[in-house]
């Protein structure tokens, strides 16, 4: 309590210093334009998201119990290119950084690797109809899809973080058919891509190497080794299906993806999606497996409130007779409110993760509370949060001694 309370000290001092209307440093920025044709331009970006994190983010040596610890480093370092190619045709150029300088705490060193996140192009046949081909992120789950860049917390939720993971990588090569009817109230994503490739780790395992001797006299003796690696790659699997339809009433479409609108405008927007990869083969045998994933959310905004909920349950079918088939499903609410002059906006969000529908006391529940306050809108924001975590007894997480976690969270952001 005492570091959370601090934690509103040092936020206070910050806003005690402007209350107007406007931002302290003055409108949001979009990045540097370059029209080099008529048809032709490049607009350059970059973000930066410095982060303090404290709390119960490792485990003592005994593994029963958390660990308090401080890490400080860099959430996201991102250099962005975008623009136009031609009149109808759209491009995007991402790298990304993320995590640097961020403790690891499986391999004890730090993260530091320059990634494409982004490199796709987009074209225009109405708006209706837009066929866009590349790296991106796959159309699934409405806070994913939404740009860390205007997140209303500080972390996304741990169960669509999890969905992240259900088709490899979601940022991956794909096409998708997109488009926009009635200008936004009805809005839909028509997605085709690999998901799991052949060679992929689909199922990390434990390598254990065993040791026979045998003797044929007193001093001649004869030592083997045997090797089990329970680790299982992908042979090969079908396409991967995604969809997703958004609906809004006229008069309150979304103008731009967003958790945060600042108090401006109204939006409301309901959203279903549905993917499915079938026929996911194992390297080595003759087992399988087929994964689905569906998913229902409603956001909305009116002036300074904003609210958002969202539900997602997917399934991991075996034909492996060792492995129990999974359902997990999880579902969050969350809500801000913008108070204008500081700037500051009051944060909450409730979490119930089930890691497995399928098995008894596998829940972990998460609340979370915290203030942003906006400098420069998104281009110039800190957000401070405290996120409680309890587990259940058979859920990850959970430890002999230690069935909840306390976690105080401190990032900033630069977008320019």
């Amino acid at each position: 309590m005492r570091k959370l309370l601090m934690m509103g000290i040092i936020f206070l001092m910050l806003t005690a210093t402007v209350y107007a209307q406007e931002f302290m440093f003055g409108e949001e920025t979009k990045g540097l334009k370059v029209k080099i044709s008529d048809d032709t331009d490049i607009t350059t970006r970059i973000r930066l998201q410095p982060r303090f994190d404290m709390g119960d983010m490792a485990t003592g040596e005994d593994k029963k119990s958390y660990e308090s610890e401080t890490d400080i480093y860099i959430r996201r370092i991102r250099l962005e290119f975008g623009g136009q190619l031609l009149q109808d045709l759209k491009y995007s150029l991402i790298f990304e950084a993320d995590k640097n300088g961020k403790f690891a705490s499986s391999s004890g060193s730090p993260t530091n690797e320059v990634k494409i996140q982004y490199a796709n192009i987009d074209y225009k046949f109405d708006d209706l109809f837009n066929l866009r081909f590349g790296k991106a992120k796959l159309p699934y789950s409405r806070i994913s899809l939404t740009s860390s860049s205007k997140q209303l917390i500080v972390e996304r939720p741990n169960s669509t973080e999890a969905t992240k993971k259900l088709f490899d990588d979601y940022y991956q090569s794909h096409i998708v058919l997109h488009g926009k009817a009635s200008e936004g109230i009805f809005a839909y994503n028509f997605a085709i891509g690999d998901g799991w490739e052949p060679n992929s780790t689909i199922h990390s395992g434990i390598t254990t190497t065993s040791y026979d001797t045998k003797c044929e006299t007193l001093t001649s003796c004869t030592t083997t080794s045997t090797t089990t690696d329970t680790t299982v790659k992908v042979h090969k699997s079908g396409t991967l299906y995604i969809a997703r339809v958004e609906i809004s009433p006229p008069g309150w479409i979304e103008k731009s993806q967003s958790d945060a609108h600042l108090g401006n405008g109204k939006h409301l927007t309901i959203g279903a999606d549905y993917a499915a990869q079938q026929g996911i083969e194992y390297k080595g045998n003759n087992y399988e497996e087929d994964r689905t994933l569906t998913g229902f959310d409603i956001s909305g905004h009116w002036n300074a409130i904003t609210g958002q909920f969202e539900y997602n349950t997917w399934k991991e079918e075996y034909t492996d007779p060792s492995k129990s088939d999974k359902e997990p499903n999880g579902w969050y609410v969350q809500a801000g409110y913008f108070v204008q002059g500081p700037n500051i906006e009051p944060v909450v969000r409730y979490e119930i993760f089930d890691q497995d529908s399928n098995s008894d006391d596998k829940e972990e529940k998460t609340t979370t509370l915290g203030v942003n306050w906006y400098g420069k809108g998104h281009s110039f924001k800190v957000g401070m949060n405290w996120a409680h975590t309890e587990y259940d007894k058979n859920a990850s997480g959970y430890l002999s001694d230690d069935d909840k976690k306390d976690v105080y969270q401190v990032q900033a952001q630069l977008y320019f």
